[in-house]
């Protein structure tokens, strides 16, 4: 077993559960809690559901084990308008280490947890994770800096895909054929090494891809099974009412 710290994108990680960090009011507006609510939206709604009914509290840890991999939202932040606190970051820490066996984990990819949105200085993030996290044993431990070039599973996959024509892309993602075109071309021409980058590409201040498209995008990624032609012949995806108007 071991501990190991990686530059690059935690999507790549092979772990068996995968850390999330969140607020306790129900949203992931920003940074890695945006790309897990938008590469796994049930496992956002249920989170959601939790936050609304009031049952998560900074320092508690909410597992989905739904999917593959597991996600572990750690709750590090009270509103998501304030900082994290180093307490609520040890105390999530202390219960991972109380309770991953009994969960089963035997790997687990962490970020560097409130580094970034979270608001504290990272040298005092990686002292604080490095104490609970570098001397257990018994489990595989991957801690990531987040690369903004790292590609990761759904980038590949988009660039698959690429070869099938924009109208048969439009009908069954439901992005119009014009945003296709800025995809493949930004694809194609290299100027993108990762889904982020793709997402957050700007033209004039502008961003190539907006909110809706890139809901669409994710989702599009993740249900479309590539190599299977029949996947682009079916049905045009259908999408939740309330991620499509937000």
């Amino acid at each position: 077993m071991s501990y190991i710290e990686i530059k690059g994108n935690i999507f790549n990680s092979k772990a068996m559960a995968i850390v999330n960090t969140v607020n306790c009011v129900g949203a992931m507006g920003k940074g890695i809690a945006l790309e897990f609510k938008l590469r796994f939206p049930e496992m956002f709604k249920e989170y959601q559901k939790i936050c609304f009914q009031k049952q998560l509290s900074p320092g508690q840890i909410l597992p989905y084990r739904k999917s593959s991999p597991w996600i572990l939202n750690f709750a590090i932040k009270d509103n998501w308008k304030y900082p994290s606190k180093e307490e609520w970051i040890e105390e999530t820490l202390i219960k991972f280490k109380n309770t991953y066996k009994k969960l089963g984990i035997k790997s687990v990819a962490f970020p560097w947890m409130g580094a970034m949105n979270g608001g504290i200085p990272i040298e005092i993030i990686k002292s604080i994770m490095r104490k609970h996290l570098q001397n257990i044993e018994d489990i595989d431990i991957e801690v990531y800096e987040f690369d903004i070039l790292a590609t990761d599973p759904l980038f590949e996959k988009l660039k698959t895909i690429l070869e099938f024509s924009t109208k048969e892309l439009s009908e069954t993602s439901n992005i119009q054929t014009r945003f296709w075109i800025k995809i493949i071309e930004l694809v194609k021409s290299k100027k993108v090494n990762s889904l982020y980058e793709l997402c957050h590409y700007k033209i004039n201040e502008k961003r190539v891809i907006g909110k809706t498209n890139i809901e669409r995008l994710y989702y599009f990624l993740t249900n479309t099974k590539i190599g299977d032609t029949s996947a682009h012949s079916q049905a045009q995806l259908q999408f939740p009412q309330s991620d499509a108007q937000t």
